[in-house]
């Protein structure tokens, strides 16, 4: 019983270590052009203004470098307190989120937290 106990902690042990050696939790203060040109996986936050809503959770991010689309989901606003249908664009935001790139799509970050500016 100990045995499997144990093998259950370092599983758990390990895959909070895959999450910090992917960077969830230290994410890379990057720009949208910068955020654009980086791997797959990688955490970023990006600090620029909302400026539009393509359709139920994407969004236009921009800042002095350029625009990339973002995905907010409704959990992600409900943790901050913000109504996405009362919010007036464009508004200003910090976003911690992470790189998704499709094979032959934008590149896009789906956003884990989001602060208010």
């Amino acid at each position: 019983m100990k045995k499997i106990f144990f093998a259950g902690l370092i599983i758990v042990l390990g895959l909070s270590a895959c999450d910090l050696m992917n960077g969830e939790f230290n994410p890379r203060n990057v720009s949208v052009s910068e955020a654009k040109n980086l791997r797959d996986g990688v955490y970023v936050r990006v600090t620029g203004d909302i400026t539009r809503q393509l359709f139920h959770e994407w969004y236009v991010f921009t800042d002095n470098t350029g625009s990339i689309t973002v995905e907010i989901e409704n959990e992600v606003w409900a943790r901050n307190g913000i109504n996405p249908t009362t919010l007036v664009l464009p508004a200003a935001f910090e976003i911690v989120g992470e790189v998704d790139k499709e094979r032959n799509q934008e590149t896009i970050i789906e956003v884990e937290r989001l602060r208010k500016l």
